[in-house]
């Protein structure tokens, strides 16, 4: 939470900067602080706070992840890789909530865009299949499951949810 803070007041640190540069000694000197602020306002616009979420969430901390999420200010104008873990760790933290339509339609936002790591798209595909799972919707169930599995996860949890999850459609 504090990083995202610490880049809001060095962005306005450097304009201020350069304001007062700007006035005292002109355009020549102080551009360099105006571009130093453009830099790192494009680089939170491009970047956001995504994998910061990301690493808090992956360590149990939820809140702490959404309280960080939130300096996302834009998430349209992230890098194409940073908006699908954004809607990635969105979808997850709906899902704590029990919100699970809006988690769900968040992970399939994630998958579209594509997720970096096998993992990843196996855990999407498995909540996706267990939120098809609680909706006693079995087929699309059935079709999550076995896009989780083409990912071939190598963490043993999602593997073995997987069975889990197999194991109850086949009750069904």
């Amino acid at each position: 939470m504090f990083y995202p803070i610490l880049r809001y007041l060095i962005i306005a640190l450097f304009l201020v900067l350069g304001v007062v540069m700007h006035i005292q000694l002109g355009i020549g000197q102080a551009w360099y602080m105006y571009l130093a602020a453009a830099a790192l306002l494009a680089t939170h616009l491009l970047f956001g706070s995504v994998w910061q979420a990301f690493s808090l969430l992956r360590r149990g901390q939820p809140a702490r992840a959404a309280a960080l999420l939130r300096h996302t200010w834009a998430p349209g104008l992230l890098l194409r890789r940073n908006r699908a873990y954004y809607f990635f760790v969105k979808g997850l933290m709906l899902l704590q909530e029990k919100e699970l339509e809006a988690g769900a339609a968040e992970l399939e936002r994630a998958v579209a865009i594509g997720l970096q790591r096998s993992n990843d798209n196996a855990l999407a595909y498995l909540n996706l299949a267990h939120i098809a799972f609680v909706q006693k919707d079995y087929a699309r169930s059935r079709k999550a499951l076995e896009s989780a599995r083409a990912f071939q996860p190598k963490d043993l949890m999602i593997k073995d949810k997987l069975k889990e999850l197999e194991s109850a459609l086949a009750q069904n």
